[in-house]
């Protein structure tokens, strides 16, 4: 998984970590979840969009009207509408995602003739003007929060160091939830301590409690790291986990590294077992699985 701390306004991603991090992606899994707990995406009651705009115009109004954009457009009318009384900060991290994703979108339509109905290029620029406006207005708002989403966003978004030590310090906290605020970490850490990374990663790991929705990304990096440090033990497990999640990959270069450098490959095979085992019991634990040892 490619994962980013650099980035321009509009890209989720532009660096990578062995390039098998798309911070994109993963950005967009974050929002989405925390959409999804701010929102009550699940309640089968839930007013639709036009319920919304109908009772409470001020949301909706300073957007585009047409069919254009309808998801982005859709995804700020609920974030607006569940928030409104909203006292803490949470809420504007996928708020200001939506905000830039919905800019992207109607900055392209906005160009695009309507022959019929010349009024929706005019509602497309006020979407415009206001994704614009709220973006920078949610940038000004919370450039000092201690939300580590928005720390994350600040620091990657404006290379801010205030930001970034405050998402640091969440990190090393012991209040960490989200596995890929720790993947995140783990990609600065790469550049200076590899030990440490690993320990990040391994952290991340248990934090996963389904195995479908685990960042494979992580299975191959953590194998790069084992050749980088000639730790060809660790590599081997790890290409080895990362064949039984990413059924793109064949045991070719795991069954060469073995014979190459003698591996005891009989223990080696039986130790991703029991990673494997514990990772889709959601158990993964790496000081009982004694992966120092490697």
């Amino acid at each position: 998984m490619s994962i980013i701390f650099k980035t321009s306004i509009k890209t989720h991603v532009t660096e990578s970590l062995f390039g098998k991090f798309p911070t994109k992606s993963c950005l967009t899994t974050v929002c989405l979840a925390i959409t999804t707990v701010l929102t009550g995406c699940g309640d089968l009651f839930e007013p639709t969009i036009s319920e919304i705009c109908e009772s409470h115009s001020e949301i909706c109004s300073d957007l585009n009207l047409d069919a254009r954009c309808r998801a982005e457009r859709a995804e700020i009318i609920r974030l607006r509408y569940y928030n409104a009384d909203s006292k803490d900060d949470a809420y504007k991290y996928p708020l200001l995602l939506s905000f830039e994703e919905y800019l992207s979108c109607v900055e392209v339509v906005q160009h695009i003739e309507h022959v019929k109905r010349k009024d929706n290029e005019a509602s497309r620029l006020k979407g415009v003007m206001t994704a614009q406006r709220e973006i920078k207005r949610l940038n000004r708002e919370t450039k000092d929060s201690l939300d580590p989403y928005l720390s994350f966003y600040h620091w990657t978004r404006h290379n801010d160091n205030d930001a970034f030590h405050r998402f640091e310090r969440y990190v090393a906290s012991n209040r960490v939830s989200d596995p890929k605020l720790l993947v995140a970490m783990a990609s600065v850490l790469i550049k200076t301590d590899q030990k440490r990374t690993i320990k990040t990663l391994y952290r991340a790991l248990s934090l996963y409690t389904d195995s479908e929705n685990i960042d494979v990304g992580i299975f191959h990096s953590l194998a790069s790291m084992g050749m980088d440090m000639d730790n060809y033990r660790l590599a081997y497990v790890w290409y080895g986990v990362a064949e039984e999640y990413d059924k793109r990959l064949n045991d070719t270069l795991r069954v060469q590294l073995g014979q190459q450098h003698n591996l005891p490959v009989d223990v080696l095979d039986n130790i991703v077992e029991e990673i494997v085992s514990s990772l889709d019991s959601g158990t993964f634990n790496a000081v009982s699985l004694k992966l120092d040892k490697l």
